[in-house]
């Protein structure tokens, strides 16, 4: 006679294999589609929405999305799109009556409860310097003065994202203080070590010492904003 345990871990195993799926990939979106992602928003929303909506009854819901959007976004890693397509099938599984029947604001807290973090996972979406901008959009995730509307730091460093390093964002090597102006104080800064001749930090003419000749440039700088 067959145990009630032996039945028992049998149904507990028929239920699981219904509803387990293996762990997420990691990281399957690569730079362009980053950058697709953040420059395409709107065209990917919609595709995005389009294919949810048509795929959402489909018999298997994550083929169908996945042939759904790579015709519309055939710029799109599969990787990526594979990510799009498991969170696709999630929001069937977990949100069908707020996404069906609800507002979209049920229908986006749900999604954002029971899919995004996994999305993210997939994706790769991680904002590693705690800027506030993740990698769809931010240029460079290491540095936290480097992201989309940052302002210039006048360290010859594009922080803005905007692939232009403008005149806030060039190098002011007149601005000896830091304080991004080139006033009274960066004066006295460079006569506090004029005569110096080796291993100088005020020499602004690249001469390997601070003499007249780098007060005369530091005075024909003199009251620039950098």
């Amino acid at each position: 006679m067959i145990s009630l345990r032996l039945l028992s871990l049998t149904a507990l195993l028929t239920f699981t294999s219904l509803f387990w799926a293996p762990p997420a990939a990691h990281a399957q979106c690569n730079s362009s589609d980053f950058e697709l992602l953040c420059n395409e928003g709107t065209l990917v929303n919609d595709a995005v929405f389009d294919c949810g909506f048509s795929c959402f009854l489909s018999s298997d819901i994550n083929a169908c999305f996945e042939g759904c959007i790579a015709e519309a976004l055939p710029q799109m890693s599969a990787g990526c799109v594979g990510c799009f397509a498991d969170q696709s099938t999630c929001v069937s599984n977990n949100c069908f009556f707020a996404c069906a029947f609800g507002s979209e604001a049920d229908c986006e807290a749900c999604v954002a409860q029971n899919c995004q973090a996994d999305f993210e996972v997939c994706a790769g979406i991680v904002d590693l310097d705690q800027d506030g901008e993740s990698t769809i959009c931010d240029c460079d995730d290491s540095d936290g003065t480097v992201y989309p509307g940052a302002p210039g730091t006048a360290s010859g460093v594009d922080n803005n994202c905007d692939g232009v390093v403008s005149e806030s964002e060039a190098a002011c090597p007149l601005d000896l203080d830091g304080d991004l102006a080139v006033t009274v104080a960066d004066v006295l800064s460079l006569l506090s070590e004029f005569g110096c001749e080796a291993g100088c930090t005020n020499d602004v003419d690249g001469d390997g010492q601070v003499s007249v000749a780098d007060v005369l440039t530091l005075l024909s700088g003199f009251g620039t904003v950098c």
